[in-house]
């Protein structure tokens, strides 16, 4: 290579079994092997012509397409009239390479990809395709555009991941777990961001988390039970850089490092329901005014810890302050100490603690004050009856104030009635002004050219005269009609 890229770093990139090794050159790909038999320079044992590729990325866990094949990706920037191109293939192909390039499994092309980000998951036999662009053509992000994709070989064609909100992919990351169903999570959209939980086979949606302001405020979720772990108070996690879960997924820690942040360096440490962990022997203090570059746990292999549920907490075996409301423990635990025993009262004298008692001279007491619950003044409705004491089905009761339903709807159809002929002769009167103002300006238009105006409309009627009536239309009509207003208007300009 006679120059280096960002974009298309590392250009040596090796399998997971360590078998080969791959170089990205111009416009292909050269396959070395991973054992050198012999102490000379071993040269490259295949090409795989791709043109005009810019980068491609190999899953660093693999197990292949299932039938012992390497799939790897490639991106092709756009060129002229030709768009940007992403693509799934594997090595070695079943299918025979053409002119056109190495045979892809699946691509997909944008206009406006610019450059590629892959996701593998994490057995390797899917991958995440994160489009991106520096330029949003709807402008409303300054930040780009960004789409993203899922390919597979058991994918017939690329599928675009159907995201709950519009906006940028902020972030994409695959349950590590390779022995559970394949899942990721994808957060999403302009701020406050959603993020949701996706199917690892066809890139649908099964979950949301919501969306929130959570610039500093973090929040722990429990996959198997698909439910929040409620913590015992707030986690605020202020100026994070980093973060990283323990290979038991018992711990989590959030870092402040440079060159990010050059002040108040250090890690903290969380279990996994929020709780802060304090009893390390660490020291952020050992890292001022030195700087924290960098920090992780150490990794271990996937096998290494089972996926066990949550500790249950105090209050679930009955040994903390809150025991009495958990009841008895499945464990055997003592049974919460009942209340004691306190005198019988009544239902019809409960809750009464705030009106001073329950006897005859508390209650008494509490009526001349007034304060007994529920008492109103009682006000007797005047009653409207007929002469003979009793009213007519369907009919209004003699001495009753206001009209009947039927007196009020003809006053409704009168009143309707009433704005209707106002607005025509309003209507009527705008009519008669138009045309008057019309008139007016026709005798202030020179003669000449009014005359030869009126003689071009006797010519289009005379027109319309020959044709058949029945292909006429209504404003065709109309003019025909106006001929007899046309004449006498041009025997008035003496013309």
């Amino acid at each position: 290579q006679k120059s280096l890229s960002r974009d298309s770093w590392p250009y040596v990139q090796w399998t997971n079994d360590e078998k080969f090794a791959f170089l990205l050159a111009t416009n292909e790909i050269r396959v070395y092997p991973g054992l050198f038999p012999q102490k000379t320079e071993t040269r490259f044992v295949e090409k795989i012509r791709i043109p005009g590729i810019s980068s491609m990325s190999f899953p660093s866990q693999s197990k292949g397409s299932g039938s012992g094949k390497i799939l790897f990706t490639s991106f092709i920037p756009k060129d002229k009239n030709k768009p940007s191109r992403a693509a799934l293939y594997e090595y070695p192909s079943s299918k025979p390479a053409s002119n056109a390039g190495y045979p892809a499994l699946v691509s997909k092309s944008l206009f406006q990809a610019e450059e590629m980000k892959v996701h593998w998951s994490p057995k390797g036999d899917a991958a995440l395709i994160a489009l991106q662009s520096t330029v949003d053509t709807s402008g409303q992000s300054y930040y780009g555009s960004t789409s993203l994709y899922l390919m597979s070989p058991q994918l017939s064609d690329t599928i675009a991941v159907p995201l709950p909100q519009e906006g940028p992919v902020l972030d994409v990351a695959w349950m590590p777990n390779a022995d559970k169903p394949p899942c990721f999570a994808v957060i999403a959209g302009r701020m406050p961001a959603l993020a949701s939980m996706h199917n690892g086979n066809d890139g649908k949606a099964t979950f949301l988390f919501g969306n929130r302001h959570q610039n500093t405020v973090m929040t722990f979720w429990d996959k198997n039970k698909e439910k929040q772990i409620p913590p015992a108070n707030p986690v605020t996690a202020a100026c994070t850089v980093g973060y990283g879960w323990s290979p038991d997924s018992r711990m989590m820690f959030v870092s402040t490092t440079s060159p990010r942040m050059n002040v108040d360096n250090g890690v903290h440490i969380y279990r996994y329901n929020g709780d802060k962990v304090n009893n390390l022997p660490w020291d952020n203090t050992n890292y001022l005014p030195d700087r924290l570059l960098q920090a992780c746990f150490l990794p271990a292999p996937p096998d290494t810890y089972p996926d066990r549920p949550q500790s249950p907490t105090l209050k679930d075996l009955g040994k903390g302050p809150d025991a009495s409301s958990a009841g008895t423990s499945q464990g055997g635990a003592a049974a919460a100490a009942p209340k004691p025993a306190s005198r019988y009262i009544p239902p019809s004298a409960r809750n009464r603690a705030e009106r001073g008692g329950s006897s005859l001279a508390d209650r008494m007491r509490a009526e001349k004050e007034g304060k007994m619950l529920g008492a109103q003044k009682v006000v007797e409705k005047p009653k409207i009856v007929g002469a003979t004491g009793k009213v007519v089905v369907g009919m209004a009761p003699a001495g009753a104030q206001g009209k009947s339903k039927t007196a009020q709807r003809r006053e409704k159809q009168k009143q309707k009635k009433q704005e209707e002929a106002a607005r025509k002769e309003l209507e009527e009167k705008l009519l008669a002004e138009q045309k008057a103002s019309e008139t007016a300006a026709a005798e202030r238009v020179d003669p000449e050219k009014r005359a030869r105006k009126l003689k071009k409309t006797l010519k289009q009627i005379e027109d319309l005269k020959k044709k058949d009536p029945s292909s006429l239309n209504e404003d065709q009509k109309k003019k025909i009609e106006t001929e007899q207003e046309v004449l006498d208007e041009l025997s008035k300009l003496g013309i």
